[in-house]
């Protein structure tokens, strides 16, 4: 059974090596640690609970991860496609994560490594946002990232999941938010015709109900829906 961790707590969870150092511990002793799988190596450098990792679910061992890179990246680096996903929250339908996604301003000398992915792309100022103290892309950037680049099935569930988010609330669905929500989305979608993955974006987006709460409802939905219910 995963064990769910609010951002926040995932964000204290980890620590690092200097601060391991500074309490007291050695470099042998840090690797010592780590050799006994009493820690887990995030990134290089920082570290996490090794009971603690193995209850967290997925998305929030990758949330873990991106605040690590977040500590040591750059100012202009944004979180962006899964890792910005986890930050708004978003479920990762059997979607591995192995490295995190940042997206970095166009003309920037750019290189990614073994555990991060950069992009070259100018963002809108309203596509970028503060997330528990990390840049990361909108949650309509976001969703519209993930919905050209995802499996059809994952696609869903975080389409299905950011409308939940946008328009219910108290109990209620609030239809204008809703419709404000789908049409925002729609923009950006029609604004990039003829990008990589936009035809299946449109239909995933078209097909998104946020009514679906939880991500095996809304695969289920998806598969319902290619049997013809």
């Amino acid at each position: 059974m995963f064990r769910k961790l609010s951002a926040p707590d995932v964000a204290a969870s980890i620590i690092s090596r200097s601060t391991l150092l500074e309490g007291g511990a050695t470099e042998r002793g840090i690797r010592r640690l780590v050799q006994q799988h009493e820690l887990i190596a995030v990134r290089r450098g920082w570290f996490i609970d090794a009971k603690l990792h193995a209850e967290l679910r997925p998305e929030d061992r990758h949330l873990a991860h991106v605040f690590a890179v977040a500590r040591d990246g750059s100012q202009h680096a944004v979180a962006s496609h899964a890792s910005a996903a986890v930050l708004w929250g978003l479920p990762l339908y059997r979607t591995p994560a192995p490295r995190v996604q940042l997206i970095v301003p166009s003309g920037q000398r750019i290189s990614s490594g073994s555990d991060v992915i950069r992009h070259a792309h100018d963002l809108a100022e309203a596509d970028v946002v503060e997330l528990h103290g990390v840049r990361a892309t909108s949650l309509r950037r976001t969703v519209f990232d993930l919905l050209r680049t995802m499996s059809p099935e994952a696609a869903v569930a975080v389409a299905d999941a950011a409308e939940r988010t946008v328009t219910f609330a108290d109990w209620e669905w609030d239809l204008d938010k809703r419709a404000k929500w789908r049409g925002d989305l729609r923009q950006l979608i029609e604004a990039a015709a003829g990008a990589r993955g936009i035809r299946r974006a449109r239909r995933v987006a078209d097909f998104a109900n946020g009514r679906a709460q939880l991500p095996l409802e809304s695969v289920s939905r998806l598969q319902l829906s290619r049997l013809g219910y």
